[in-house]
């Protein structure tokens, strides 16, 4: 059986609107210096790949706002919801205009402010024994 990984564990986490880190692996380190000709004619020495990870970090509290997209003589309602950070209080919105309005058709936003940034992969010592 293997383990859940690290994207589940994060989409898991957001879902419960918690703040966390996401770390992701990314290729092998630049090659973008390795044939800069030296004003003496020689070439820099090739240096070790450094492995990267890319980190995505949750950065605020996700938000939630609906709009209305039932059409109206040929038009959009086009009314949207406060912004909640909860998704009930977006499905209340909802649940009020359709029943003051009898429109139909929504859609529903979800937004989450991230940063990423990359930095030197761990690497990871095996201990036998």
């Amino acid at each position: 059986m293997t383990s859940p990984g690290r994207e589940y564990f994060a989409r898991l986490m957001r879902s419960h609107g918690h703040e966390g880190v996401l770390h992701l692996r990314t290729g092998e380190g630049s090659a973008a210096a390795l044939d800069d000709p030296r004003p003496e004619s020689l070439t820099m020495a090739t240096p070790t790949p450094t492995p990267t990870r890319m980190e995505i970090q949750i950065t605020g509290i996700r938000e939630h706002v609906a709009e209305c997209v039932t059409e109206t003589d040929g038009e959009q309602c086009g009314i949207r919801s406060s912004t909640w950070d909860s998704p009930m209080q977006v499905n209340t919105w909802i649940r009020a205009h359709a029943t003051e309005t009898g429109h139909t058709k929504y859609k529903k936003h979800m937004e989450e402010p991230v940063n990423t940034f990359s930095k030197p992969a761990r690497t990871s010592v095996r201990r036998d024994g």
